[in-house]
């Protein structure tokens, strides 16, 4: 399978690789709506890069596209400091 990579810095970057992925793969929107429970105005919305949309649907959608996500950050994050970030994060829900 091939493979682009894109840099994508706000969330209009984000709407159309979203919807590039979508037609490269002969998809429709209701193709979409069908697979992922998601609204039709949901996916319309993402693809147009509204910046309110949910992240959670988002990551739905983007799963169902195939595209996967690669954070680049300013300074090295070791595994012992990932670790207490998750930690520390699922302790503050467990409540």
């Amino acid at each position: 399978m091939d493979q682009s990579n894109f840099s994508v810095m706000d969330v209009a970057g984000l709407g159309i690789v979203v919807r590039a992925a979508r037609i490269a793969q002969g998809l429709t929107r209701d193709d979409l709506v069908n697979v992922t429970g998601l609204s039709p105005k949901f996916i319309t919305h993402v693809e147009a890069g509204k910046p309110t949309a949910q992240i959670g649907k988002i990551f739905i959608l983007l799963s169902e596209l195939g595209i996967s996500l690669h954070v680049q950050t300013p300074v090295p994050i070791s595994p012992k400091v990932a670790e207490q970030a998750r930690r520390t994060r699922r302790s503050s829900h467990a409540r």
